[in-house]
Parts: C-alpha cells; sequence; structure tokens
C-alpha cells in the first residue's frame, strides 16, 4: 500500500499481525519499522532474512522516498533528515507507537537520524550493518579490505561508483565483480541473489554519494541518543566496518553490541541464526523495560506470548 506523506508517497508493506489472540484475550506485539539501505534500495533484499521475524513482531517495511515501489519527489528532497521526517509522518498517520526502528546500512543513517530529531518516537533502535559516519575510522584490527579480497577490477570499480559513477556500466560492473565481496568468504554467492529482489535508483545513489555523504557525521551526537540500542555488526564487513559498529555502541548510552564472527554486510542472511538470536534477546528485554507513552504515563509494555 501507499501511504501519502509530506510531498510524496512511501510504499509500505507489512508482515505479522499487531494484535493476536493469546488464551481468551488479545495480546498486542512489537511492531519494527524496517528501513532498507542504498540509498538507492528498496526493502525487496531485506525480506528474506527478516521474514523469520514475524512470529515474534510485526514488520512494517518501507520503501524510502525516491526508491522502489515509493513516490519520485525531486532528488534534492531525498535527504536522510528528510526521510527520517516521512518515517515520523508515516508513524502518525499508520498510529503507529514507540517501534523499534530496524536499519541496515544507510537505513541506520535515517534510523540515527530519526532517533536523534524525535525521540519520543522511537521504542527502541537496532543499527545493522551501519555507521556514525562515512569518515575513516583507525581500528587496531580491521577485516580485510576489499582490495585485500578482491582483484583489482573489483576495486577499481567500486572506487568509480563510490566516488559517485552510477552509469549502467558501472552498475553492471558493480553487480558482477563487487558485489560478493559484501559477504564473508563462507556466503559470497548470496548479495546477488539478495540484490536481485531489490531495484535500483540511480538518481538518488548519485546525489547521495556525490553530494551528501562527505558531510555525515552524527558522532558528536550519538550521546543524545535515549532509546535502547542494539548493534550488529559483521566481521566481515569492509562496507560499514565492525569499528564503526563499536563507535555506535560506545557513543549511545546502554547500546549493546553484537559482532558475527562469519558475516559480511548482510548478517541477517549470512547467519541468521545468530541475528536472530540477538534480536529476539533485544525484544525480550524491551518487552519488560518501562516507557512512557504520549500521554506521559509510566507503565510496562502490554505484550503478552
Amino acid at each position: 500500500m501507499k501511504i501519502r506523506v509530506n510531498d510524496t508517497e512511501l510504499y509500505v508493506d507489512v508482515e505479522g499481525p499487531q494484535l493476536h489472540v493469546d488464551g481468551d484475550r488479545w495480546a498486542e506485539r512489537q511492531t519494527i519499522l524496517v528501513l532498507h539501505g542504498g540509498p538507492g534500495f528498496d526493502q525487496g533484499y531485506l525480506r528474506p532474512g527478516l521474514g523469520a521475524l514475524s512470529r515474534d513482531a510485526q514488520l512494517v517495511f518501507v520503501d524510502l522516498r525516491g526508491q522502489g515501489r515509493s513516490g519520485r519527489p525531486p532528488v534534492h528532497t531525498c535527504t536522510l533528515e528528510q526521510m527520517a521526517e516521512d518515517v515520523a509522518a508515516l508513524c502518525e498517520q499508520l498510529g503507529i507507537e514507540r517501534p523499534v526502528l530496524f536499519g541496515h546500512s544507510a537505513g541506520g543513517f535515517v534510523a540515527l537520524h530519526l532517533a536523534l530529531r524525535h525521540p519520543d518516537l522511537v521504542g527502541g533502535l537496532i543499527l545493522c550493518n551501519t555507521a556514525p559516519t562515512l569518515a575513516p575510522m583507525h581500528d587496531e584490527n580491521p577485516p580485510p579490505t576489499l582490495a585485500e579480497r578482491a582483484p583489482a577490477e573489483a576495486v577499481e570499480v567500486a572506487a568509480r561508483l563510490f566516488g559517485g559513477d552510477f552509469s549502467p556500466g558501472t552498475v553492471d560492473a558493480f553487480n558482477r565483480s563487487v558485489a560478493p565481496y559484501y559477504a564473508g568468504p563462507q556466503h559470497m554467492g548470496l548479495p546477488g541473489r539478495l540484490l536481485a529482489l531489490s531495484d535500483f535508483t540511480t538518481d538518488v545513489a548519485q546525489y547521495f554519494f556525490g553530494v551528501l555523504a562527505a558531510g555525515y557525521d552524527l558522532r558528536p551526537q550519538l550521546s543524545d541518543i535515549s532509546a535502547p540500542t542494539l548493534v550488529i555488526v559483521g566481521r566481515h564487513d569492509w562496507v560499514c566496518p565492525p569499528v564503526a559498529g563499536r563507535t555506535l555502541a560506545a557513543g549511545i548510552p546502554g547500546a549493546r553490541l553484537t559482532e558475527i564472527p562469519e558475516a559480511g554486510h548482510f548478517v541477517f542472511s549470512e547467519e541468521p541464526s545468530a541475528f536472530l538470536h540477538a534480536v529476539r534477546d533485544f525484544l525480550d528485554r524491551l518487552r519488560t523495560t518501562p516507557v512512557h507513552n504520549r500521554s506521559g504515563h509510566v507503565g510496562e509494555r502490554a505484550v503478552h506470548r
């Protein structure tokens, strides 16, 4: 379905009910609002890995503005800040209160902005394979770089694309020669299958990497995030490397960090058992955490299984 927010439409799809029958009563489950990466991709590549969580929570998948099945506003409006405002407006329209935000890769950039701009809206954060900045960060024990894992051709193609060249030839070469290295060595056949489920919007990606990426740095603001937070990283992720996840976990008060040794940038599909264990443990902790609702009342989450 499409929901009108601000100056565009967002495509939204849902897996799992919000309400379910528990014995002789209705019980409400948590809502996880899922934000995809790129920028430029859509929710498709996330669906196989996250679908299993629909037995634990209601999953609301969103195609962010200008991407996937959502509307096509002017590309200069496709900023991280505006995407965060769109998601806040979406929650208001659909009556979603205090969702858990799941942000993968650039979707994590949007989730961080939303948590900073609308702290009362966010019930929890799951930051998966993401980063507070795209600036280099020192790591005493870094994962193998793309240059250490891939042939020189792949390194050159990646440099062209991340430098702003999203021509069809470069995108095709990237999918063929670079995308397999987004996964850990044991899972290199996976990225191609996942990314085939998503469309790619080149103008949004080009605008981000060509104009916005250099200015993205939320490290000074991480201590202002109040939502309970789980950070998940893959040991072999050179795109959003483990040091980025450690920086997030160190900067956000009370954040928990899970590093998955055999995974790269798609931990949810590369190592699903470890991923689901970490997320379910986090959700269990949230279920008994006192929260403030919009009326200011303090209580516990009324969720029963």
